[in-house]
């Protein structure tokens, strides 16, 4: 039993953590998870959202890059497969993937739980297109 994710943020460095919503479209995915405030200020150290660039080309793919050119603001998301929901699915469903970040962002969750709603998105690897 255990998370639905890995975070990957710096070579084998990664948080474990639940994903609330996964999406990919045109290039970029959605994350949304729950990370406690030790976990979440590990994240924003090790990474410079807004940090990406992109190579225009005509008529074909568009190819994106770690501006910060040491991979400063590169992640890997990693679907886990013993999830403790048993969210088998997910693992189906998805890949590896490496993304540069645009945007994080964070809402406190309600009550002493001490957990922190985090939305990241972001631009996949020109490698993976």
């Amino acid at each position: 039993m255990g998370y639905d994710i890995k975070l990957f943020y710096s070579g084998n460095s990664y948080i474990t953590c639940y994903a609330s919503r996964w999406d990919d479209s045109n290039y970029s995915v959605t994350i949304e998870t729950w990370l406690k405030k030790s976990d979440l200020n590990l994240l924003r150290t090790n990474i410079r959202p807004g940090a990406v660039g992109e190579l225009y080309t005509i008529l074909g793919k568009p190819k994106f890059y770690d501006k910060s050119w040491s991979t400063k603001n590169t992640i890997t998301i990693y679907p886990n497969s013993g999830s403790y929901r048993d969210n088998s699915n997910l693992m189906n469903m998805r890949n590896k993937q490496t993304l540069y970040v645009k945007n994080i962002s964070d809402n406190p969750i309600a009550g002493n739980s001490g957990w922190i709603n985090v939305k990241i998105e972001g631009n996949v690897s020109s490698s993976r297109i």
